[in-house]
């Protein structure tokens, strides 16, 4: 299941990353202990939208860190510049002392860990990690929906499911459910083989991913399996037409080989 971190995971958590007002710079999950640090680390914040400036910026953090080393926002906003520079062997390890130090008080600082933990393929303690999201953060639904991500690698599909229900039910009453939702949903249902329930989610997907190679892998195994099942040449001609799109591409093993087995 490795390669289905590599092609899935990473587009889920990147695409349906949801930041909060944290970026408007006036959160502190920890109290500095120095009067210059509060000041300083706000000033961070001006540089987000100009890249020549995150080298600087993250040395700032660095040094308000070491004068302040209890100061936890100053360790997870130098781990964002790091990720920002794509160090992110730097932006895990600030992660997770950011994390550590704000001793479970802070959502935004374990879901960019986790997102860290899967780039490096450690699910399970990325899943820990929403595990506590979801413990210690009940109301927001990331927790959730993190735990659901975590699913297509760890096999528990089921379990997944429930999560992103859980999830789902927490978006609609903050507002519109996410496309990355629907689109889970139609993928854990394939990847559980339950191709009729998971075909209807990626057919209202399929606007926001047609473009996207790993979900069209799993629509068109999803229309095979149940155009087969139904005898419907309709769905078999959308399948052939899918596949032909794919067939060429790096897509997951496990559904290169599901494909092949219906399209040879």
């Amino acid at each position: 299941m490795k390669k289905l971190v590599i092609i899935f995971i990473l587009f889920f958590f990147i695409k349906g990353f949801s930041q909060d007002s944290y970026f408007l710079g006036k959160t502190n999950y920890c109290t500095p202990q120095d009067a210059n640090s509060k000041k300083s680390f706000e000033t961070a914040f001006l540089a987000l939208n100009y890249p020549k400036y995150y080298g600087g910026v993250t040395n700032l953090l660095l040094k308000i860190a070491e004068k302040d080393p209890k100061y936890c926002d100053a360790y997870f906003m130098a781990g964002y510049f790091f990720r920002l520079q794509d160090m992110h062997k730097e932006a895990l390890a600030a992660y997770y002392i950011a994390d550590s130090l704000a001793q479970n008080k802070a959502p935004i600082f374990k879901q960019n860990l986790a997102i860290q933990f899967m780039r490096f393929g450690k699910v399970e303690e990325a899943r820990e990690k929403y595990i506590e999201m979801v413990k210690y953060f009940p109301e927001n639904p990331e927790g959730y929906y993190g735990i659901g991500n975590t699913s297509i690698v760890l096999g528990d599909y089921e379990k997944g499911l429930e999560n992103l229900k859980q999830a789902e039910n927490l978006y609609k009453t903050s507002g519109k459910v996410k496309d990355d939702v629907i689109y889970m949903y139609g993928m854990l249902y394939t990847l559980k083989e339950n191709y009729e329930t998971a075909l209807p989610y990626l057919e209202d997907a399929y606007s926001t991913y047609n473009k996207d190679d790993g979900f069209l892998s799993l629509y068109a195994l999803a229309l095979i399996k149940v155009g087969k099942s139904k005898n419907d040449e309709k769905l078999i001609k959308k399948a052939q037409k899918t596949y032909e799109k794919v067939k060429d591409k790096v897509i997951a093993e496990e559904i290169r080989k599901k494909l092949n087995s219906e399209f040879s």
